[in-house]
């Protein structure tokens, strides 16, 4: 199978490790380097031969061969077909619904966001709200609900709908807006998302990531209450330069963590808490503790994976890129641009994995700073 009438990336990127990006679909595939040869072998045979000498090599029997190379047809068909994005039907806005309104500043730069009801308002507001003003705004944004769905404008520029059931759609799109608004930037500045969080203490900087509940946030806070200046609350914008940049919510804290903000935060017990649903409780936001020498923008090449734990062994340690991608990717919005896809791929070579365990909180404080 020649695949000539698609463009894509293969690169080394650890040991027995490869990734390759596929410019339709914008997928990215992590591979050990024996099932990389033999698929480049089927993307462009005549660059990647393949002969007798390595099926013996790597001990790859005939009847093996067929079932791989029926899975690589199967995985080049899926990675060659473009993924069609939903359409929003467009609507118009009626701004006499319009009857909330919140204005946030950053940046010297003021947004003002007109929500139809209270309800909209509370998906957006409490993670900035530290960040209120009554200075007039250089752009609005317009959010309102019609037909079970949410609609988001930009001035009258229609934005999308989402449904109720893709509220954190909702909330990444506007997300990103802001952050391109405040760092005044556009779509086509960014390289990357990250669902992770990003400090830096002096010019060292790192990203935390996991899964929702394995302790992201609260070690934030910890680190926060160590000299750490947060940079991005679990969204963390990445340029095509590799600079990640600040995203100026508040940090999440669930119930579970209170007591301990507590002791590490003396103005905690006064933020307002809000209930956010069956699974998440009630949480507080707590928002940056040093507004005043805020960094916009990182050099960050130290990613962490989060597990915390009450027995849980207070250890980190350098893992595969491979491995690491595969927890990162599903989560991640990566943008279509090659020449985005490229930096990308050099941002993951230049950067080192971590997996870290603990259940100290001064003792992993000083196992991250052992890292830099």
């Amino acid at each position: 199978m020649n695949s000539d009438f698609t463009y894509f990336i293969s690169e080394k990127i650890d040991s027995n490790t490869n990734i390759i990006w596929f410019e339709k679909s914008n997928k990215y595939i992590v591979l050990n380097d024996t099932i990389n040869i033999l698929l480049l072998n089927k993307l462009k045979p005549s660059l990647y031969p393949i002969n007798k000498d390595f099926i013996r090599e790597h001990r790859i029997n005939s009847s093996k061969l067929k079932d791989i190379n029926k899975d690589l047809e199967n995985l080049i068909l899926e990675c060659n077909t473009e993924k069609k994005e939903e359409e929003n039907k467009k609507i118009d806005i009626n701004n006499g619904f319009l009857k909330c309104q919140s204005s946030f500043k950053f940046n010297n730069r003021v947004v003002k966001i007109l929500y139809e009801n209270e309800n909209l308002r509370n998906l957006i507001d409490p993670k900035f709200i530290h960040l209120k003003t009554q200075e007039k705004e250089n752009i609005t944004f317009k959010i309102f609900e019609k037909n079970k769905k949410i609609y988001l404008f930009k001035e009258d520029l229609f934005l999308g709908g989402w449904g109720l059931s893709k509220m954190h759609e909702l909330q990444g799109k506007i997300s990103m807006e802001l952050t391109s608004f405040f760092h005044n930037m556009e779509d086509k500045d960014w390289s990357a998302v990250f669902h992770g969080s990003t400090l830096s203490y002096d010019y060292n900087s790192v990203m935390l990531t996991g899964e929702s509940g394995n302790g992201k946030s609260s070690l934030s806070t910890i680190l926060m209450a160590n000299n750490f200046s947060l940079v991005a609350d679990d969204f963390s914008p990445m340029n095509n330069k590799g600079f990640h940049y600040h995203f100026p919510s508040a940090i999440s804290i669930k119930e579970g963590f209170y007591p301990t903000a507590q002791t590490l935060f003396k103005s905690f017990s006064k933020l307002k808490e809000y209930y956010i649903n069956e699974i998440k409780g009630n949480v507080k936001y707590l928002p940056n503790n040093d507004q005043n020498n805020l960094r916009l923008s990182v050099k960050c090449n130290k990613v962490i994976n989060v597990k915390f734990g009450k027995n849980f062994k207070n250890e980190i340690k350098l893992i595969n890129k491979g491995i690491a991608l595969q927890r990162i990717l599903p989560d991640a919005w990566i943008s279509k641009d090659r020449n985005h896809s490229i930096a990308f791929i050099n941002w993951v070579k230049k950067s080192m994995f971590y997996d870290l365990t603990y259940s100290d909180n001064e003792e992993v404080v000083k196992l991250i700073n052992n890292i830099f």
